[in-house]
């Protein structure tokens, strides 16, 4: 039982190290992020390493970049959400969907650079 316990602690911590990868990021990066997505009209969301294998679509009406509770760091809102970056995509011109973190060149482990 002991065993399992401590396997149990070891997967959550495995899934929780993913958690706000680009949650907060520099207000240069969130500045960034907000000027590029103001050029489109849509974003999907997707947590890989979640587990979730749900892909939700979301409409861009309104994008902010704010400073968080930290005054070192700032958040990208979309229509009032803070949003992850390592787990939001956008269409490219191909058509395929790129992960927005990776776009924005911040580091990100454990998300496809692409959706399938």
């Amino acid at each position: 039982m002991k065993k399992l316990s401590v396997l149990i602690l070891m997967l959550l911590f495995a899934v929780s190290a993913f958690a706000d990868q680009a949650a907060w990021i520099s207000k240069a990066d969130a500045e960034k992020t907000v000027e590029f997505l103001n050029t489109l009209s849509e974003i999907k969301h997707y947590c890989e390493p979640c587990d979730d294998h749900s892909i939700r679509t979301e409409d861009i009406d309104d994008l902010q970049a704010v400073p968080t509770e930290d005054p070192k760091f700032w958040e990208v809102k979309v229509n009032g959400k803070s949003i992850d970056l390592a787990y939001v995509y956008f269409q490219t011109k191909k058509g395929r969907w790129r992960n927005l973190a990776m776009e924005m060149k911040i580091k990100v482990e454990g998300v496809p650079e692409f959706l399938r």
